[in-house]
């Protein structure tokens, strides 16, 4: 009878170290939960963080950007139209001086130096 007895009191032992050890391991696997939980809550609030820092640092540079490339095109624009005035003044003057060298040789009735290909000279 006796070994019945000690196989009992070995098994009870045995259930109550098993136990401890399961309660311990769910301890442990807790804590690891809720440290797993605050890294990522931190993660998250970092991310969140810094994305707000990237959205408002993008949103000033492309404000900047479209500030100078509105200065930088309207810059060309009122160039191009100032080229245009020259270039209208210019062909205006050569028209002018072209009408006048028109008016000059008829008035001289100079006649072309020139013969077309099917006369012969």
């Amino acid at each position: 009878m006796g070994s019945a007895s000690t196989g009992m009191k070995s098994l009870c032992d045995e259930i109550i170290t098993g136990r401890e050890d399961r309660e311990s391991s769910v301890k442990q696997l807790r804590e690891e939960v809720q440290s797993i939980r605050g890294n990522a809550r931190r993660f998250l609030a970092d991310s969140e963080r810094s994305h707000r820092e990237m959205s408002r640092n993008l949103r000033n540079r492309l404000q900047e950007e479209k500030k100078n490339l509105t200065k930088n095109v309207t810059t060309l624009r009122d160039d191009c139209r100032e080229k245009e005035k020259e270039l209208r003044a210019d062909l205006a003057e050569a028209s002018r001086i072209w009408n006048r060298m028109g008016n000059v040789l008829k008035t001289q009735k100079v006649k072309p130096d020139y013969k077309s290909e099917g006369e012969s000279k």
